[in-house]
């Protein structure tokens, strides 16, 4: 049996992307992206979202392309409308080249502000998001199906902060992210988003972990998201609204006690690891699933 801390690094490690999944993953993009600068005459294209901020996970789910069509100015109120064409017929106008390219798959489906097309033999799925740059600011207009409104935001900021908060922790915060995330994905119910989980733990560190321990720091991790979680959380661009906007009093309390519960059992396994291997191994099993193991 392998001991705890080697164990709770193998499973960290674990949930790291493989190179085969890695190189299927730029295989594809770099095709998407050709056939959308192609199609679309876009400005620009980049990976967004968490593989774009190195935070995605094993198994590997949507990956975002953002794609940047042109630059527009809007009125100084900012108010009116910014384009000729509606949110629905922009997404219509990007599902539309991607239906064209790949006439011999499932056809791709319109999300709320993106595009998803899949490719089932890679075991990947995409979501491609078009946006505007705006003239003389450093954001982007996106569209948002169903409420009519064009959202500002900056993935690239996103991915700035992400790395600011990492390296102030000593390069230790990211591994963790990866870890929360997946305990999220245990949950039966989580209200829990995984960004919501990123945005909130981009404050838990304004320095290296004193102890540097994994399990010491994931708890740390664990008690900050606790207390976070019952805060509003802002766009870390600082340009859309807060990132748990639709997040009720009762979704809030509901996380606040799955979190909680999290760092209270890391707590026992930090007192019973010396002396109670073989609980500790249990508890973080508990806490993890079956990616957790405690032998090779």
């Amino acid at each position: 049996m392998w001991s705890v801390r080697h164990a709770v690094e193998q499973f960290i490690q674990s949930l790291e992307l493989t190179p085969g999944q890695r190189e299927a993953c730029n295989e594809k993009q770099t095709r998407l992206r050709e056939a959308l600068q192609g199609g679309l005459g876009a400005q620009t294209t980049f990976l967004s979202g968490s593989y774009g901020r190195n935070t995605a996970i094993r198994p590997l789910h949507d990956i975002d392309i953002f794609v940047v069509l042109r630059e527009i100015s809007l009125a100084p109120h900012g108010s009116g409308k910014p384009l000729e064409e509606s949110q629905h017929e922009l997404l219509l106008r990007v599902h539309g080249v991607l239906r064209k390219e790949w006439t011999n798959k499932e056809p791709p489906h319109i999300q709320r502000r993106s595009i998803n097309i899949e490719f089932s033999g890679k075991g990947l799925d995409f979501d491609v998001v078009p946006a505007f740059k705006l003239s003389g600011r450093d954001a982007f207009l996106i569209p948002e199906r169903g409420t009519n409104r064009w959202i500002q935001t900056n993935p690239r900021l996103h991915a700035e902060r992400c790395r600011e908060a990492d390296r102030v922790a000593g390069h230790m915060l990211n591994p963790l992210i990866k870890t929360v995330k997946h305990w999220n994905r245990e949950q039966q119910s989580s209200p829990l988003r995984s960004f919501h989980l990123e945005a909130m733990s981009y404050g838990a560190f304004r320095a290296p972990p004193a102890n540097g321990g994994k399990l010491e720091t994931l708890k740390t991790l664990f008690e900050h998201l606790t207390a976070s979680v019952q805060r509003p959380c802002p766009d870390p661009a600082h340009l859309g609204e807060h990132v748990d906007a639709n997040m009720s009093v009762t979704q809030r309390v509901a996380a606040q006690q799955v979190l909680n519960s999290a760092a209270v059992e890391l707590g026992h396994v930090l007192r019973e690891e010396p002396s109670d291997p073989a609980m500790a191994h249990r508890r973080l099993r508990r806490l993890f699933g079956n990616a957790y193991r405690d032998h090779g």
